[in-house]
């Protein structure tokens, strides 16, 4: 970097407290309480919350879809929408620079203006909003948000694009211009998601493509990989997409990327975190629950369209409106203090591995399709965590958080300036240490040497 760039920069972080406040603010710690998921023995739809040793009912809060959060889709002339249905008179939305991803959760709470409808999620408020509406644990939604912000938002400004990327405007007025046109390309930040590749966006999603098959479109749902999503319940009475039915199709994304794509790449926290996660949010986020269907809910295949952005036409053709993912009316969350947090998750991972044990083995493609070739663990983490510790619900927990205080660092250590990567960690130390629990094992140094063998492992950057 040139020495007037750098100087620039350095004068620029001088401003940045004053012009940010919001840098030194932080959500409440949140510690992990490493217990075991609750159980549908713990759920009793018809408990009296009157009768001595009752357990009280649950409540299941409906996501309202109408007024200020009726469904709104990005608009017309939006080059990520290439076909329009019918729809009703005004319900396109007319700014035509909205930011539409590859997470349908992340897109269908910005077409119902929970998110910003912009698709620019503020570091500090996203995390709340998501575990609101999906009940998704808080401590889940932090981590997720402080590592998107990291490594594919905006540091500065704290924000990150849950779509293409942005250009610092958010940071308002000349200092935001010139922090956007300085300092972003210094983190080598600000792509969003969809220019996320490797680092947060990950090959063997539900239903996306991977990167080096369809020219790094990875927002594009992949009818082939979603109608063997859909086949796993064709001919049930009673069609239900659950954590069983996902954990079956994890088995099909994965050796089908194994099978298909050379360069398919499986990261410490791209693949075993990111592209498992998605197996697992969606019946645990998307199912419609009530009493009736026990704390689990059902995720109906209407449900699964909507969520999904998929049409089913008359004659049963189905077809993907890219951006258009909603929340179907008439929807309900989780029930109140049962959210889907670390524990839950760590717990069906553990589960997901028991059908399909490659889950949970980081590495790669090594050039040709059916190469797979794992790394240990172990020399990852400089001992710190072994393969069989992820085993163990406790210590995977532990990895998940551990991993993410040491990997970012790491990964923006060669183009940041001294007093950005302070703000790095920083930020790290005031949203993410504090959710991990004292006991988890230190990892002191990260190792990622043995991720450049994998050609996959350096797509998108």
């Amino acid at each position: 970097m040139h020495a007037p760039a750098k100087t620039l920069a350095l004068l620029l972080l001088l401003q940045i407290t004053r012009a940010f406040p919001h840098l030194g603010q932080q959500p409440p710690a949140i510690p992990i309480n490493l217990t075991a998921r609750q159980t549908e023995s713990d759920f009793d739809s018809s408990s009296d919350t009157g009768r001595v040793g009752a357990a009280p009912k649950l409540v299941y809060p409906r996501i309202d879809t109408s007024g200020e959060h009726a469904w709104k889709p990005p608009g017309p002339n939006d080059k990520h929408v290439p076909h329009l249905p019918h729809i009703p008179h005004g319900a396109l939305s007319t700014n035509l620079n909205f930011r539409r991803g590859p997470c349908p959760a992340l897109n269908a709470l910005a077409n119902h203006g929970y998110l910003d409808r912009s698709g620019i999620v503020n570091l500090l408020t996203g995390p709340k909003i998501i575990s609101d509406i999906y009940g998704l644990g808080l401590e889940l939604s932090i981590l997720l948000s402080v590592y998107a912000t990291l490594m594919a938002g905006n540091i500065v400004t704290q924000t990150w694009s849950i779509g293409g990327g942005e250009v610092g405007k958010q940071a308002g007025g000349l200092l935001g211009g010139v922090i956007g046109g300085v300092l972003t390309p210094l983190l080598g930040q600000g792509r969003g998601l969809s220019g996320s590749h490797n680092k947060y966006e990950t090959d063997a999603s539900v239903g996306r493509g991977d990167f080096a098959l369809y020219n790094g479109d990875v927002d594009t749902l992949q009818m082939d990989k979603f109608k063997a999503l859909l086949d796993l319940q064709r001919g049930v009475a009673n069609p239900n997409w659950s954590f069983d039915v996902l954990a079956k199709h994890r088995t099909y994304t994965l050796h089908n990327s194994i099978s298909t794509n050379p360069y398919f790449y499986f990261g410490p926290f791209s693949g075993l975190l990111v592209s498992n996660a998605g197996h697992c949010f969606v019946p645990a986020m998307f199912s419609n629950n009530s009493a009736a269907h026990g704390p689990d809910g059902i995720l109906t295949r209407s449900t699964l369209l909507a969520f999904f952005a998929v049409v089913e036409q008359p004659n049963g053709a189905l077809t993907h409106n890219k951006g258009w993912e909603r929340i179907p009316d008439n929807w309900y969350r989780r029930p109140l203090g049962k959210d889907y947090g670390s524990v839950a998750f760590a717990l069906d991972l553990v589960r997901m591995a028991a059908i399909t044990p490659g889950i949970l083995r980081v590495g790669g493609n090594t050039g040709t399709v059916n190469s797979f070739s794992g790394v240990d663990v172990g020399d990852l983490t400089g001992g710190a965590f072994r393969l069989l510790d992820l085993l163990d619900p406790r210590k995977l927990v532990c990895y998940i958080f551990q991993t993410t205080m040491v990997i970012v660092p790491d990964a923006l250590q060669g183009g940041l300036v001294g007093s950005v990567l302070g703000l790095v960690y920083e930020l790290l130390n005031k949203m993410v240490a504090p959710l991990i629990d004292n006991s988890c094992p230190r990892i002191a140094a990260w190792n990622g040497k043995p991720l450049k063998q994998f050609p996959g492992s350096g797509l998108g950057s």
